[in-house]
């Protein structure tokens, strides 16, 4: 009888070793109707599953709160045709998803069928889908060029960077800055471009640009074009030489404004904004005075033209020395179509004046998204009270000692963006719906089971 119970015993412990799994839990706060983009490395997954854990990497399965199974897609980034640590893990969900993975070495990946479809036309690629359409140009910079049936420039060059700097900079070692250029990514060479296999989920473009110019300053761009009109784009700038920048900004460009000449800029009121201050005022002021606040659901924002440049208290810029918020679009009333910004993190806004200024900061200009590092402090700063000898004032010396960023090799700059397309009836749907659109995006955690 007790050699009966101890085999039974050793059949049930088998069963169960056989079956080891390891669960890690996604959520959010679900708010809108639409489904929530999420990307994870294996390197990730595997500080999570941990290594003593004998994981059969493809028997990833991806199950919704009610145990269905989620459509999923592993983007092979290194190039190796295996999983590796580099490659990423897609999919999108409602709440909750589980991610599972088995040391059942027998089980294989699931399998779904493509979203979209990808066609190479010389030097560009057209990534084509139900609802949109997106080119990808030589660089390997995204543009919506279709939305349902409206066709154009939707919102174009998503992700792209405007770099300035000093050219053959030598004032570490004899004060000379050299000379002052700046460029675009288009205006970068092109190292190697990459538009991954279409999934189910996405499809992804990685591009590797480098400055001759700059010498040192290299950009990797990987952009994921999720189905649900939401683009990721994670810009890594690294640094194998010294470098000195007075500009590096992410941005994207002709947001709505190519189709609509009447859409409208909107936005969360920033929460600091150096031109209110130099009136004395506060942000929420400085809009009033020009008739761009817009009450929705009792809180304050910001609308208005999204060509005009609102009179602005000094330079050309709509708006410059602001704080990045949550999230900023155009919209278009007559389409019902909105291209937006959204950060996958609250951003941080620094007290002290020299901090804030010299960290990243929002511009809207020429019809441009931008946010980064912008170190050139204009002499208005010197012609109002609070404002006024916080900054030394320019000269050769001073910009190189004070201004500028320096960056040496090893140094690494990220920003990860989502460029975002959307439909909505009117400003106030289209605030109400990026609010709780952020909060998803912002809200996504993992919890290790």
């Amino acid at each position: 009888m007790k050699k009966g119970i101890l085999v039974i015993f050793l059949i049930l412990l088998t069963i169960f070793a056989l079956a080891e799994e390891k669960v890690i839990e996604v959520k959010t706060n679900q708010m809108t109707w639409m489904d929530v983009p999420y990307s994870i490395s294996f390197s990730k997954i595997l500080d999570i599953v941990g290594e003593d854990f004998e994981a059969n990497w493809y028997s990833i399965r991806v199950l919704d709160e009610n145990g269905n199974f989620l459509p999923y897609q592993i983007d092979d980034m290194d190039g190796n045709h295996r999983i590796s640590s580099s490659d990423v893990l897609l999919f999108t969900f409602k709440k909750y998803a589980k991610i599972v993975i088995s040391d059942d070495s027998s089980m294989d990946l699931m399998s779904f069928d493509p979203y979209f479809t990808v066609k190479k036309e010389n030097d560009e690629y057209l990534i084509n889908s139900k609802d949109f359409d997106v080119k990808i140009n030589k660089y390997g910079l995204a543009n919506f060029v279709r939305y349902k049936d409206i066709k154009g420039t939707i919102y174009n060059e998503l992700g792209t960077a405007r770099i300035a700097g000093w050219s053959g900079s030598t004032f570490y070692v004899n004060g000379k800055l050299g000379k002052h250029v700046e460029m675009t990514s288009s205006g970068l060479t092109i190292d190697n471009v990459r538009v991954l296999k279409a999934g189910p989920i996405a499809v992804t473009v990685v591009s590797d640009l480098y400055s001759k110019l700059l010498p040192g300053l290299n950009q990797h761009i990987v952009t994921h074009i999720f189905k649900t009109g939401d683009v990721l784009v994670e810009n890594t700038f690294t640094f194998t030489n010294y470098v000195d920048i007075m500009k590096l900004q992410v941005m994207a460009t002709a947001p709505i404004t190519s189709i609509d000449d009447n859409a409208l800029h909107i936005l969360p009121m920033f929460r600091r904004m150096v031109w209110a201050e130099q009136i004395n005022g506060t942000p929420l002021d400085y809009w009033t005075q020009r008739n761009a606040v817009k009450y929705v659901n009792g809180k304050p924002y910001i609308e208005f033209s999204a060509i005009d440049s609102m009179k602005p208290l000094w330079w050309g810029a709509t708006y410059a020395f602001v704080s990045e918020e949550n999230w900023r679009a155009n919209f278009s009333p007559k389409y019902g179509l909105g291209a937006a910004e959204i950060l996958p993190e609250k951003p941080i806004v620094y007290s002290d004046l020299k901090d804030f200024v010299f960290h990243d900061f929002w511009f809207y200009e020429s019809r441009e998204f931008r946010d980064g590092i912008f170190r050139w402090l204009p002499g208005e700063m010197d012609n109002y009270e609070a404002t006024k000898g916080v900054f030394p004032p320019y000269s050769e010396e001073n910009v190189g000692k004070y201004w500028m960023a320096k960056f040496k090799a090893g140094d690494v700059v990220k920003y990860n963006r989502y460029y975002s397309i959307f439909q909505s009836r009117d400003t106030n749907e289209a605030i109400d719906f990026l609010e709780k659109r952020t909060a998803e995006i912002q809200g996504v955690h993992i919890i290790e089971e």
